[in-house]
Protein backbone atom coordinates (compact mmCIF):
# COMPACT_ATOMS: atom_id res chain seq x y z
CA UNK A 1 0.00 0.00 0.00
CA UNK A 2 1.08 3.43 -0.57
CA UNK A 3 1.26 6.29 2.02
CA UNK A 4 0.11 9.61 1.76
CA UNK A 5 2.34 12.15 4.11
CA UNK A 6 1.82 16.25 4.01
CA UNK A 7 4.23 17.76 6.63
CA UNK A 8 2.95 20.95 6.67
CA UNK A 9 4.55 24.08 8.60
CA UNK A 10 2.29 23.40 11.73
CA UNK A 11 0.20 20.14 11.07
CA UNK A 12 0.80 16.31 9.57
CA UNK A 13 -1.89 14.77 7.28
CA UNK A 14 -1.39 11.12 5.80
CA UNK A 15 -3.94 8.88 3.94
CA UNK A 16 -3.12 5.78 2.64
CA UNK A 17 -3.77 6.28 -1.51
CA UNK A 18 -6.73 4.56 -2.52
CA UNK A 19 -6.56 1.31 -4.94
CA UNK A 20 -9.03 3.47 -7.44
CA UNK A 21 -8.73 7.24 -8.80
CA UNK A 22 -8.31 9.58 -5.69
CA UNK A 23 -11.20 11.65 -7.93
CA UNK A 24 -13.94 8.74 -7.44
CA UNK A 25 -12.95 7.94 -3.99
CA UNK A 26 -12.43 10.23 -0.60
CA UNK A 27 -9.05 9.92 0.93
CA UNK A 28 -9.14 9.02 4.82
CA UNK A 29 -7.57 11.90 6.51
CA UNK A 30 -5.12 11.72 9.84
CA UNK A 31 -4.02 14.91 11.48
CA UNK A 32 -1.49 15.55 13.99
CA UNK A 33 0.55 18.47 15.31
CA UNK A 34 4.07 18.33 14.63
CA UNK A 35 4.45 18.85 17.75
CA UNK A 36 2.90 15.49 18.04
CA UNK A 37 5.08 13.82 16.25
CA UNK A 38 8.06 15.38 17.50
CA UNK A 39 7.64 13.79 20.93
CA UNK A 40 6.49 10.72 19.60
CA UNK A 41 2.89 10.86 21.26
CA UNK A 42 0.38 8.50 20.46
CA UNK A 43 -0.56 9.89 17.52
CA UNK A 44 2.66 9.88 16.40
CA UNK A 45 3.06 6.26 16.70
CA UNK A 46 -0.02 5.72 14.20
CA UNK A 47 1.86 7.11 11.80
CA UNK A 48 5.28 5.21 12.23
CA UNK A 49 2.91 1.86 12.22
CA UNK A 50 1.40 2.94 8.73
CA UNK A 51 4.87 3.89 7.54
CA UNK A 52 6.44 0.42 8.92
CA UNK A 53 3.32 -0.89 6.60
CA UNK A 54 3.90 0.71 3.68
CA UNK A 55 5.28 -0.42 0.30
CA UNK A 56 5.83 3.08 -0.80
CA UNK A 57 6.11 6.68 0.75
CA UNK A 58 5.08 10.02 -0.69
CA UNK A 59 6.44 12.67 1.26
CA UNK A 60 5.57 16.44 1.03
CA UNK A 61 7.57 18.21 3.65
CA UNK A 62 7.57 21.87 4.60
CA UNK A 63 8.13 21.25 7.99
CA UNK A 64 11.83 21.26 7.53
CA UNK A 65 14.69 18.54 8.70
CA UNK A 66 13.60 18.25 12.06
CA UNK A 67 10.40 16.62 11.13
CA UNK A 68 12.66 13.85 8.84
CA UNK A 69 14.55 13.12 12.10
CA UNK A 70 11.69 11.46 13.51
CA UNK A 71 11.57 9.46 10.98
CA UNK A 72 12.33 5.40 12.35
CA UNK A 73 14.75 5.53 8.78
CA UNK A 74 15.05 6.70 5.49
CA UNK A 75 14.70 3.99 3.08
CA UNK A 76 13.87 3.45 -0.96
CA UNK A 77 10.53 3.33 -0.51
CA UNK A 78 10.49 6.84 0.73
CA UNK A 79 10.13 9.25 -2.08
CA UNK A 80 10.57 12.94 -1.01
CA UNK A 81 8.71 15.44 -3.35
CA UNK A 82 10.56 18.00 -4.80
CA UNK A 83 9.27 20.47 -7.51
CA UNK A 84 10.40 19.67 -11.40
CA UNK A 85 10.50 21.63 -14.21
CA UNK A 86 7.59 18.56 -15.25
CA UNK A 87 5.29 16.45 -13.55
CA UNK A 88 2.17 14.79 -15.13
CA UNK A 89 1.96 17.49 -18.02
CA UNK A 90 2.84 20.58 -15.86
CA UNK A 91 5.28 22.76 -16.67
CA UNK A 92 7.03 24.65 -13.95
CA UNK A 93 7.92 28.21 -14.60
CA UNK A 94 9.96 28.76 -11.85
CA UNK A 95 13.64 29.84 -12.47
CA UNK A 96 14.60 27.16 -10.17
CA UNK A 97 12.14 24.84 -10.04
CA UNK A 98 13.28 23.25 -6.72
CA UNK A 99 12.69 26.13 -4.87
CA UNK A 100 8.83 25.96 -5.02
CA UNK A 101 7.61 24.11 -2.22
CA UNK A 102 6.15 20.31 -2.59
CA UNK A 103 2.98 21.41 -0.76
CA UNK A 104 2.19 24.09 -3.58
CA UNK A 105 3.08 21.76 -6.16
CA UNK A 106 1.30 19.10 -5.18
CA UNK A 107 -1.81 21.55 -5.08
CA UNK A 108 -1.15 22.37 -8.41
CA UNK A 109 -0.48 19.31 -9.79
CA UNK A 110 -3.94 18.15 -8.24
CA UNK A 111 -6.13 20.92 -9.36
CA UNK A 112 -4.47 20.35 -13.07
CA UNK A 113 -5.46 16.43 -12.98
CA UNK A 114 -9.12 17.04 -11.44
CA UNK A 115 -9.96 20.25 -13.60
CA UNK A 116 -8.07 20.72 -16.98
CA UNK A 117 -8.74 24.43 -16.59
CA UNK A 118 -6.76 27.66 -15.72
CA UNK A 119 -6.98 28.13 -11.78
CA UNK A 120 -5.82 30.52 -9.02
CA UNK A 121 -5.13 28.37 -6.57
CA UNK A 122 -5.25 29.66 -3.10
CA UNK A 123 -3.32 27.76 0.69
CA UNK A 124 -4.32 29.70 3.30
CA UNK A 125 -2.60 27.96 6.61
CA UNK A 126 0.56 29.29 8.27
CA UNK A 127 1.54 31.36 5.26
CA UNK A 128 -1.39 31.98 2.62
CA UNK A 129 0.13 30.97 -0.84
CA UNK A 130 -1.20 32.05 -4.19
CA UNK A 131 -0.28 30.29 -7.69
CA UNK A 132 -1.20 30.47 -11.05
CA UNK A 133 -2.21 27.33 -12.56
CA UNK A 134 -2.58 28.50 -16.84
CA UNK A 135 -3.65 25.94 -19.36
CA UNK A 136 -3.70 26.51 -23.22
CA UNK A 137 -6.01 24.16 -25.18
CA UNK A 138 -4.47 22.95 -28.00
CA UNK A 139 -5.81 20.76 -31.04
CA UNK A 140 -4.77 17.60 -29.39
CA UNK A 141 -3.84 18.45 -25.78
CA UNK A 142 -3.93 21.01 -23.36
CA UNK A 143 -1.07 22.46 -21.91
CA UNK A 144 -0.48 23.89 -18.30
CA UNK A 145 2.16 25.68 -16.99
CA UNK A 146 2.69 26.93 -13.45
CA UNK A 147 2.99 30.66 -14.26
CA UNK A 148 4.41 31.99 -10.73
CA UNK A 149 2.90 32.90 -7.45
CA UNK A 150 2.89 34.76 -4.11
CA UNK A 151 3.92 33.74 -0.12
CA UNK A 152 2.36 36.44 2.63
CA UNK A 153 2.00 35.52 6.24
CA UNK A 154 -0.77 33.89 6.75
CA UNK A 155 -4.04 34.91 9.09
CA UNK A 156 -2.37 33.90 12.55
CA UNK A 157 1.00 35.49 11.59
CA UNK A 158 -0.58 38.90 10.76
CA UNK A 159 -2.10 38.76 14.06
CA UNK A 160 0.90 37.84 16.05
CA UNK A 161 3.03 40.75 13.72
CA UNK A 162 0.90 43.12 15.31
CA UNK A 163 0.83 41.80 18.94
CA UNK A 164 4.68 41.69 18.72
CA UNK A 165 5.57 44.93 17.40
CA UNK A 166 2.99 47.32 18.40
CA UNK A 167 2.53 47.24 22.60
CA UNK A 168 -0.77 48.78 22.81
CA UNK A 169 -2.52 45.90 20.54
CA UNK A 170 -1.24 42.53 22.70
CA UNK A 171 -4.35 40.88 22.21
CA UNK A 172 -5.35 37.39 22.38
CA UNK A 173 -6.56 35.97 19.05
CA UNK A 174 -10.15 35.50 18.98
CA UNK A 175 -11.58 32.16 19.51
CA UNK A 176 -14.66 33.37 16.92
CA UNK A 177 -15.39 34.80 13.48
CA UNK A 178 -15.96 38.72 14.86
CA UNK A 179 -17.32 40.06 12.25
CA UNK A 180 -16.92 42.61 9.32
CA UNK A 181 -20.43 44.49 9.52
CA UNK A 182 -19.90 48.16 9.63
CA UNK A 183 -16.12 49.70 11.46
CA UNK A 184 -14.69 47.76 13.66
CA UNK A 185 -15.52 49.75 17.85
CA UNK A 186 -12.68 48.41 19.74
CA UNK A 187 -8.75 47.63 18.81
CA UNK A 188 -9.15 43.99 18.78
CA UNK A 189 -11.61 43.58 16.64
CA UNK A 190 -9.89 46.78 14.03
CA UNK A 191 -6.60 43.92 14.16
CA UNK A 192 -9.46 40.99 13.17
CA UNK A 193 -10.84 43.19 10.30
CA UNK A 194 -7.37 44.30 9.27
CA UNK A 195 -5.56 41.43 8.99
CA UNK A 196 -8.94 39.50 7.24
CA UNK A 197 -9.25 42.49 4.89
CA UNK A 198 -5.67 42.41 3.80
CA UNK A 199 -5.68 38.67 3.43
CA UNK A 200 -8.97 38.58 1.23
CA UNK A 201 -7.93 41.95 -0.73
CA UNK A 202 -4.79 39.86 -1.77
CA UNK A 203 -6.63 36.97 -3.36
CA UNK A 204 -8.77 39.58 -5.40
CA UNK A 205 -6.16 41.22 -6.41
CA UNK A 206 -3.94 38.15 -7.47
CA UNK A 207 -7.43 36.84 -8.75
CA UNK A 208 -7.99 39.88 -11.12
CA UNK A 209 -4.33 39.85 -12.22
CA UNK A 210 -5.17 36.51 -13.73
CA UNK A 211 -8.05 37.35 -15.27
CA UNK A 212 -6.52 40.08 -17.14
CA UNK A 213 -3.66 37.42 -18.13
CA UNK A 214 -5.78 35.24 -19.20
CA UNK A 215 -8.56 36.64 -21.07
CA UNK A 216 -11.31 34.53 -19.65
CA UNK A 217 -12.52 33.74 -15.74
CA UNK A 218 -10.40 31.08 -14.34
CA UNK A 219 -11.39 29.16 -11.36
CA UNK A 220 -10.50 30.07 -7.98
CA UNK A 221 -9.68 26.72 -6.00
CA UNK A 222 -8.53 27.68 -1.87
CA UNK A 223 -7.55 25.15 0.52
CA UNK A 224 -6.25 25.54 4.26
CA UNK A 225 -7.33 26.02 7.87
CA UNK A 226 -8.42 29.55 6.71
CA UNK A 227 -9.79 29.30 3.45
CA UNK A 228 -13.41 29.48 4.07
CA UNK A 229 -13.37 32.35 6.62
CA UNK A 230 -11.00 34.34 3.69
CA UNK A 231 -13.62 33.23 1.18
CA UNK A 232 -16.03 34.99 3.06
CA UNK A 233 -14.37 37.81 3.34
CA UNK A 234 -13.97 38.00 -0.90
CA UNK A 235 -16.01 40.46 -3.06
CA UNK A 236 -19.68 38.67 -2.60
CA UNK A 237 -19.28 37.86 -6.89
CA UNK A 238 -15.89 36.33 -6.36
CA UNK A 239 -17.03 35.00 -3.05
CA UNK A 240 -19.93 32.32 -4.63
CA UNK A 241 -17.63 31.27 -7.15
CA UNK A 242 -14.51 30.23 -4.87
CA UNK A 243 -14.19 26.29 -4.94
CA UNK A 244 -13.09 25.30 -0.93
CA UNK A 245 -11.04 21.86 -1.26
CA UNK A 246 -9.90 20.40 1.71
CA UNK A 247 -6.28 18.29 1.58
CA UNK A 248 -5.08 19.28 -2.12
CA UNK A 249 -1.42 18.59 -0.70
CA UNK A 250 -2.25 14.74 -0.11
CA UNK A 251 -4.40 14.55 -3.52
CA UNK A 252 -1.85 15.80 -5.55
CA UNK A 253 0.49 13.17 -3.63
CA UNK A 254 -1.77 10.59 -4.73
CA UNK A 255 -2.02 12.01 -8.47
CA UNK A 256 1.75 11.14 -8.44
CA UNK A 257 1.30 7.98 -6.43
CA UNK A 258 -1.22 6.31 -9.19
CA UNK A 259 0.79 7.37 -12.48
CA UNK A 260 4.06 5.95 -10.46
CA UNK A 261 2.50 2.55 -11.94
CA UNK A 262 1.35 3.66 -15.83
Amino acid sequence: MKLLIDAGNSRTKWAWCPEQSSQSKALQINTLDNQDWFEGTAQAQALHAAIAKASQIYLSNVAGERWLQALPERDQRLRAIVATSLALGLQNGYSQPSQLGSDRWCSLLAVWRSEGQSALVVSAGTAMTMDALLVKQEVKQAQAMFAGGSIQPGLRLMWQSLQQGAAQLDYAYPDLDAGTEGFAQNSQHAMWVGCVQALAASVAAQYARLCQQLGHVPLLFMSGGDADLIARYLPHALSAQAIIVDNLVLKGLACLAECSDE
